[in-house]
């Protein structure tokens, strides 16, 4: 896998996407702004659901947070996907060496089956049926906690590529 990933970082330097980011000095932080409202976005749906599903804001019915979750969580997690691209394409031979760049993949990798454990199990199904001041199952709050560790660490993942590993 890791030949594989190696492999694909040096030929990644030979496409159009690599020219495009590293002859057009707006890419960059163009792409680093937008990945900071993907974030915002994807993290803002998810932490709300998560701190709601823990206990916080107990007012505040699940059902319509579960249901734009999805919507506004997956538009976020696009845009991220779409910007990181990009971002990696400029360089990834230092992205592939620098440890917390692997860090970060391995987070959104675990977040990311997280939330299948959360549609999969039917827990998300469960959870829609909490209504205004009720407690969420020991299991969404399992799921609920995980997901704010997960998405946490992506972010100080994120954060650290330049002053962990290769220095950009």
């Amino acid at each position: 896998m890791y030949t594989l990933i190696e492999h694909f970082s040096q030929w990644l330097k030979a496409t159009r996407p690599h020219f495009f980011v590293v002859h057009n000095a707006w890419v960059v932080p163009a792409c680093q702004t937008l990945h900071f409202f993907g974030l915002a976005m994807l993290f803002g749906m998810v932490g709300l659901l998560d701190l709601r599903m823990l206990g916080l804001a107990k007012r505040l019915p699940i059902r319509p947070i579960n249901r734009a979750t999805p919507v506004w969580g997956s538009a976020g997690f696009i845009l991220n996907l779409i910007t990181g691209f990009l971002l990696y394409a400029g360089d990834p031979v230092q992205y592939f060496h620098n440890v917390a760049f692997r860090w970060k993949m391995l987070f959104v990798l675990l977040a990311g089956l997280n939330l299948c454990v959360f549609w999969i199990t039917g827990i998300s199904k469960r959870v829609d049926t909490i209504g205004p001041g009720e407690e969420a199952p020991i299991s969404a709050k399992l799921i609920a906690a995980t997901s704010l560790f997960l998405w946490i660490g992506v972010m100080y993942w994120g954060r650290m590529l330049p002053f962990i590993g290769s220095a950009f």
